[in-house]
């Protein structure tokens, strides 16, 4: 399980790093300097959304429909994968219940991801002359609940490591 963890992990790390190498050397420039929605932890106005579909040109916009799309769909898997095994390693004394339980957070995260994505791709695929408000809206939150949802997830494996560095 830790190779499998270590080697998720890594593929994480890696896909990460490539993805914001194209999110800074690519779409903040194809943009005029706007981040990314991907990039916006604490999510967005629908203003702000169609001011960045506006903004964003042509190979912008296909660097984000193809190449940032599945380098992400990839990312969250392996991420979350990563999240899930981490969390079983360090709760094995705990009872099967409990490990489950402590997985919901992961796959919620993973399911925030999947909608975060599903709804920036339809924002993207629309453009600025298909933009609607609720659809951004959406995305917006799905990108809060991404963002808040890992955050439990990495305070989670923090108190599942100090657990297992005071038991051991």
């Amino acid at each position: 399980m830790t190779r499998l963890a270590t080697l998720a992990g890594a593929l994480s790390l890696a896909l990460f790093l490539i993805m914001a190498w194209y999110s800074h050397m690519v779409l903040v420039p194809a943009a005029g300097g706007l981040l990314p929605f991907d990039a916006r932890a604490w999510g967005y106005a629908p203003e702000a959304a169609q001011s960045y579909l506006q903004a964003l040109d042509g190979a912008g916009r296909a660097v984000y429909l193809l190449e940032m799309r599945w380098l992400d769909g990839v990312f969250m898997l392996s991420f979350a994968l990563t999240l899930g095994l981490g969390m079983l390693f360090l709760a094995r004394p705990l009872p099967v219940w409990v490990r489950s339980v402590l997985l919901l957070p992961v796959l919620a995260y993973l399911a925030a991801d999947w909608a975060e994505n599903a709804s920036v791709g339809e924002l993207l695929q629309r453009g600025p002359e298909g933009f609607v408000p609720l659809l951004a809206t959406w995305a917006s939150l799905f990108t809060r609940l991404k963002f808040a949802l890992l955050l439990l997830c990495l305070l989670i494996l923090a108190g599942l490591w100090q657990r297992s560095r005071r038991e051991g």
